[in-house]
């Protein structure tokens, strides 16, 4: 029994590296690609480790065309800015999921009013919908609001997409937690919204963070939107920016991978700082009726 139970150990840390790599793997080269010089990038046979490691590609970000000539000069300037931007618009897709989120899902965890099924699975359904089916119409209504190349309009188009999946998570969380901590929380002479603020939100406070993060998340990898509703720096964000190392000429690949692991770098520093709140939110969430 204990020799089976022991195998079956050294298969599952077998299985859970081979997966570890599976998605650590491009990453690391992406890391590595990094700190190459161009000609060992391009080399043949590829060469996975830097040969000569340097931190110019990084140098160049702060003082684009500076160190050398360089083809995707004005992408790598304006990075940076293209990162201050996207941090915007994920942070105000968020904070504003969230709000709207909490307001919805506990309505629909807590009250029993006409419609309340179907609503919730139009909302649903809504998430099944591609968002290249859904670019001309929001197109055309955000232009008709004067809000083009405005991050404005990217937090408004995101949350289309993130919100419907909060409402889920969150009605789902909030069913799960008692109803006689609100109960308790009003007798004591609490209004509502006091009991929100006090007792609900942070009891639930795995699944807002878990909802946040989804919301950040889909606002900071967007490239569909980003590309079409934005023209100008005032708000483009990091992955349009990104792909502009890429021309007609050439790639600049190691620029291109330092690009892309300073586009990483917030998402990372968020998930590994929420990691256990944003496990336990989905896990509770996916479970809790």
């Amino acid at each position: 029994m204990k020799g089976g139970k022991r195998r079956r150990t050294v298969w599952l840390t077998l299985a859970g590296i081979v997966v570890a790599a599976y998605f650590l793997a491009p990453f690391s080269w992406l890391v590595l690609t990094s700190f190459m010089h161009e000609s060992d990038a391009m080399a043949f046979p590829p060469r996975w480790i830097p040969a000569r490691p340097t931190l110019d590609n990084y140098a160049i970000f702060a003082a684009p065309g500076g160190t050398r000539s360089i083809v995707g000069s004005r992408a790598a300037e304006n990075t940076v800015p293209s990162i201050l931007n996207s941090l915007v618009a994920a942070t105000g897709t968020a904070g504003l999921n969230l709000a709207l989120g909490i307001l919805a899902g506990y309505s629909f965890a807590r009250l029993r009013f006409p419609g309340r099924r179907t609503l919730l699975f139009l909302y649903l359904g809504s998430r099944m919908v591609p968002g290249i089916a859904l670019i001309v119409p929001l197109y055309l209504v955000i232009k008709t609001l004067g809000l083009l190349d405005n991050l404005l309009a990217l937090v408004m188009t995101y949350l289309t997409f993130t919100l419907p999946f909060t409402i889920w998570l969150l009605k789902s969380y909030f069913q799960g937690i008692p109803r006689e901590l609100e109960e308790a929380a009003l007798v004591d002479g609490c209004g509502r919204g006091r009991m929100m603020i006090r007792v609900l939100l942070p009891a639930a406070a795995p699944g807002l963070v878990a909802a946040a993060m989804f919301a950040f998340m889909t606002a900071w990898n967007d490239y569909l939107f980003a590309v079409i509703l934005t023209s100008s720096m005032a708000a483009k964000t990091v992955p349009v920016v990104v792909a502009g190392f890429a021309t007609d000429v050439t790639t600049e690949r190691t620029l291109m991978a330092a690009g892309g692991v300073l586009a990483v770098v917030p998402p990372l520093v968020l998930a590994f700082l929420f990691q256990r709140l944003i496990i336990q939110g989905l896990v509770s969430g996916a479970v809790k009726g």
